[in-house]
């Protein structure tokens, strides 16, 4: 006979990862109805003479698919067969138990603390470490072309894009740090949508359309672009005369529902610009198919911005401390543009004498809050296109 009243009695015993450079935000997946499929799953799947008592004792971890969005979580729980576990997903929605073993340990056991359990398909398990998909028994990373070859097949989490993040944390404790740094301005501006669809690009658009009218000051009729205070200058705030400028950014880039394409965003500046009696100039900052930090740093140190075309992206808030670095990260799925108006290169040395380099740019995120931030070029994100930005 099943054990019917199984899921009344049952105690879940939680391990969330939240300590040491675990996940702190676990995105639209809702914790509560994960449980309660994992519940209902036990309570129809195990007979009584398999329970040890009236409950089981089960560890919780979050679990992403292979874009590093929340699809569920994994349970590892023991019954008087042994250990076991079972895989539940978010599907469209719906918690679905994509697997459940009764005898056999969860092959998510030994997935460390700052790893991610990372869930390609049916018995396809792997990890993630420092944001590169890996092997999870060898930590060995997998090519792009494996990645893209399992994405044919794989589960993914569909959500609200803007919104389906993973938060994450991660400590870097060291004997010296080394810092290299450099902005344009004090203040970049820091616009952020208010209201256009899919209007990201244009928004990064009227922040560069910004930082240009401190140079130009017919770029953004009637609006005042900031204020200086000695070697210092620092960008004033969105006003409705920024909002008419995205707005018609918005429309001379072909916006709508599916967004920008980067086409129609180099061809919105372009025109926008010609209007204004100047022109607007794009310069690649990638070499081959990844991003030159060498050129985005020359690019910052010749007083130009830059703009970045992501597919997955992160932005990362640091808090520094004597002996201790901790950095705060929003890791997002879908398309994003951000304008760049800085870099800062991190290099520590840690406690066992070696070196760890952390090469950020300083964007503004587009969003009100965090309005500024660094975007990390080698973690957690796939960089499409990155240009300088020269209005002249």
């Amino acid at each position: 006979m099943k054990k019917k009243i199984l899921t009344l009695c049952l105690l879940v015993c939680l391990s969330l990862g939240i300590a040491g450079g675990g996940i702190s935000a676990f995105a639209d997946v809702s914790l509560e109805e994960c449980d309660l499929c994992f519940q209902q799953t036990v309570s129809a799947i195990l007979e009584e003479t398999e329970v040890n008592g009236n409950s089981i004792v089960t560890q919780r971890k979050p679990l992403y698919d292979l874009k590093l969005q929340s699809l569920g979580c994994v349970y590892s729980f023991e019954t008087a067969l042994g250990e076991g576990y079972a895989v539940v997903i978010c599907d469209n929605g719906n918690y679905i138990a994509q697997e459940f073993v009764k005898s056999s340990a969860s092959p998510y056991a030994d997935v460390a603390e700052d790893e991610l359990c990372v869930y390609a398909y049916t018995m396809t398990y792997l990890k993630s470490v420092d944001g590169q998909i890996c092997d999870i028994e060898t930590s060995t990373p997998l090519t792009e072309e494996a990645v893209d070859s399992l994405s044919e097949i794989a589960i993914f989490y569909h959500g609200d894009a803007n919104s389906d993040y993973v938060s994450k944390e991660i400590k870097v404790y060291y004997t010296a740090r080394d810092c290299d740094k450099k902005n344009l301005c004090w203040g970049a501006p820091v616009y952020f949508n208010s209201g256009w669809t899919s209007g990201c690009a244009a928004v990064a658009g009227g922040n560069l359309i910004g930082y240009y009218d401190r140079f130009h000051e017919d770029l953004i009729p009637n609006h005042e672009a900031g204020v200086s205070y000695g070697d210092l200058f620092i960008y004033d705030y969105q006003d409705q005369y920024v909002n008419e400028v995205i707005s018609t950014l918005y429309a001379e880039m072909n916006g709508n529902a599916d967004g920008i394409t980067e086409a129609d965003f180099k061809s919105g500046m372009k025109k926008y610009c010609s209007g204004k009696g100047l022109s607007c100039d794009f310069t690649s900052l990638k070499s081959g198919s990844k991003i030159d930090y060498s050129a985005v740093k020359n690019c910052i140190d010749s007083g130009y911005p830059l703009v970045l075309f992501l597919n997955t992206y992160n932005i990362c808030t640091l808090l520094e401390q004597q002996t201790l670095s901790q950095m705060f990260y929003e890791i997002h799925s879908g398309n994003h543009v951000m304008p760049g108006f800085g870099y800062t290169n991190l290099t520590y040395t840690l406690n066992d004498g070696s070196k760890s380099e952390y090469k950020f740019i300083n964007v503004s995120t587009g969003w009100s809050d965090p309005s500024s931030a660094y975007f990390n070029i080698e973690y957690c994100t796939n960089i499409v296109s990155a240009y300088k930005v020269d209005v002249h």
